[in-house]
């Protein structure tokens, strides 16, 4: 995947004709991402496109968007840093949006048909997006900002 992700950067750089200065793809697991990037680090966005839902309650640690992850996400993610959310599962969908709340973050937009109702512009449709949209199954999305002095949120 990492390999699809970086052809995809390049040629979307290439495209505008500008140099790749403000991307990073890494192969770590994110249970250490506290290893890689730490609070001197003043990331913008987060993109979490659909991760692994981890359906049963017992695993549901497990999740990208689960409480104890999105601490380890404020550390490095500036004030008024945004998490672009997009899944097929609603489930994990809704435990998500209780789970930005839960950690104190504003969602600014959410749909439950990201291509009937787009919250972000130019969306760039995924592998999984495109298969699950082909078998009518709706890309649910959300935009969460880290809550803090800017922007008066």
């Amino acid at each position: 995947m990492l390999g699809l992700a970086k052809r995809n950067v390049e040629k979307e750089y290439l495209d505008v004709k500008r140099e790749i200065d403000n991307v990073l793809l890494t192969a770590y697991e994110i249970q250490i991402i506290q290893n890689i990037l730490n609070k001197k680090d003043k990331i913008d966005r987060i993109y979490i496109n659909f991760c692994n839902p981890w359906p049963k309650p017992r695993h549901n640690k497990k999740r990208l968007t689960y409480p104890t992850q999105l601490e380890k996400y404020k550390i490095f993610l500036k004030k008024g840093g945004e998490v672009y959310f997009k899944t097929d599962d609603e489930s994990l969908f809704n435990a998500s949006v209780k789970y930005f709340e839960q950690e104190g973050f504003k969602i600014v937009s959410k749909t439950y048909d990201l291509h009937k109702e787009p919250i972000w512009e130019d969306n760039i449709e995924t592998e999984h997006e495109k298969m699950f949209e082909e078998q009518g199954i709706t890309t649910k999305a959300l935009i969460a900002i880290k809550r803090g002095t800017f922007l008066g949120l």
